[in-house]
């Protein structure tokens, strides 16, 4: 890749099949990419330099009765390419009927004041006036509508009732690889639609996997739809220009709601509610089934069943992809006394339930149920810096003297239990919590390690 690529992203109508685990199934369409071409780079079988391509490569997906009809096929590529052209309309031919007769219309309905005729030789004529009367069209032949010819209906809408034939010439590569980005060892050879007619049995997809579709077109034709350099492809639509901005919904809440937390921070709950909460597996994380025998999608959710009298709060402030690694530095608010996890710890629940109904729950080895799981924060390690290096440093109480202290290499200075949580707005570290009861003995046993 290089700075000047454009990247375009298609969204298909069926599964797009990238993962390794995807099945294929019988009914799997064609998902085939689509080259538009000028007509004499290709005239012959073999072309050693290659098609002179244009424009954008799409990509179109053909379902297998799709796939048994040329005409069939033609027409699932014009429908790909008409988003390609401001020309669209003259894709298809048109008829006017009454507007009770019209459900809708697929595309933008065409300004009916003129009509466009593409005559044999590919020149393209603008018959400007429609309201003209009957004498003073010289020729009637001229004003091509491919055998559909304008109703008479008062107050009638022009609907689709085709598309036009002959528009480009579709040609057929087989044997390319990666959806069209790598060759074979057959270079540009093109194939002729009669020999894959001859190659399939009757009733067989004309297309394989494998193939790659050209839309061939001469210079006339090429100049009505898309335009060329000299005149800035004015007539296509693959500029940004062409397209206005999308945004859709649910991104921009979640955009919406990533800024709000952002501006006011998240809380020590609202991360462990994060943690403990279910998640849907995707299709790359597909998960094997021992009964089944085969890889399901899946939910997975993590429970805390049990906490230790010192608890330590691990904060993850990096995010990783395949192409970005960062650092997180939104602020995590936590309390500095008063973390109560009783509602999280499964034990306790399960042990309630199991107490209220008769069962020994000391002999299944577990405690009292009834003691508040209430941690007070002890001390806090921190990183200041990047992912490529940094200083850490410490916050830590003194149990003695109530005195919470800030460590940093040999300079040792007094704090406050705040600062040890307003400092971590741009560093990650872990945070040490002791539970209530246990105060006393844990804080002298750390105090006497120290």
């Amino acid at each position: 890749m290089s700075d000047s690529d454009t990247i375009v992203c298609f969204e298909l109508p069926c599964n797009a099949r990238q993962s390794r685990l995807y099945k294929k199934k019988e009914s799997d369409p064609f998902i085939l990419p689509v080259f538009v071409t000028d007509l004499q780079a290709s005239r012959q079988s073999y072309s050693y330099r290659g098609p002179t391509n244009f424009g954008r490569p799409f990509v179109v997906v053909v379902d297998p009765d799709q796939a048994r009809n040329m005409q069939a096929i033609y027409e699932a590529v014009v429908d790909r390419l008409q988003r390609w052209t401001s020309h669209a309309r003259d894709l298809y031919t048109w008829e006017e009927v009454s507007s009770a007769l019209v459900d809708s219309v697929p595309i933008p309905i065409p300004p009916m004041d003129f009509l466009t005729e593409i005559k044999e030789n590919g020149e393209v004529v603008r018959v400007e006036d429609m309201n003209v009367d009957e004498g003073d069209i010289a020729d009637e032949e001229a004003v091509i509508q491919d055998d559909a010819t304008m109703g008479t209906a008062i107050n009638g809408i022009p609907q689709i009732v085709g598309i036009k034939k002959d528009v480009f010439n579709l040609r057929l590569q087989p044997s390319q690889k990666d959806y069209g980005t790598a060759y074979s060892t057959l270079g540009q050879y093109f194939e002729s639609w009669e020999t894959r007619l001859g190659e399939m049995e009757n009733g067989a997809p004309l297309l394989k996997e494998t193939d790659a579709l050209y839309c061939e077109f001469d210079e006339n034709l090429k100049m009505y739809y898309f335009g060329d350099d000299a005149s800035h492809w004015e007539h296509a639509r693959w500029t940004n220009a062409a397209w206005a901005t999308f945004l859709h919904p649910e991104y921009a809440e979640a955009k919406k709601t990533a800024l709000e937390k952002r501006g006011k921070g998240l809380s020590i709950d609202d991360c462990l509610m994060e943690f403990t909460k279910e998640e849907q597996l995707g299709e790359d994380d597909l998960w094997y089934c021992p009964r089944c025998k085969k890889h399901q999608q899946a939910t997975k959710k993590f429970d805390l069943w049990r906490v230790p009298d010192i608890l330590a709060v691990h904060l993850k402030r990096f995010s990783n992809s395949r192409a970005l690694r960062d650092k997180i530095d939104t602020f995590v608010d936590f309390p500095t006394q008063g973390l109560d996890l009783t509602d999280l710890v499964g034990e306790r629940k399960v042990g309630q339930k199991l107490a209220a109904s008769g069962v020994d729950i000391e002999g299944l080895g577990i405690g009292n149920v009834e003691e508040p799981l209430i941690y007070d924060l002890y001390a806090v390690d921190e990183h200041l810096g990047g992912l490529g290096g940094g200083h850490y440093r410490a916050y830590a109480l003194n149990h003695v003297t109530e005195q919470w202290y800030h460590f940093d290499d040999s300079y040792v200075t007094k704090s406050e239990a705040y600062q040890a949580v307003v400092s971590l707005v741009h560093c990650w570290g872990d945070g040490a919590f002791i539970r209530l009861p246990e105060c006393e003995r844990i804080s002298t046993i750390l105090q006497a390690t120290e």
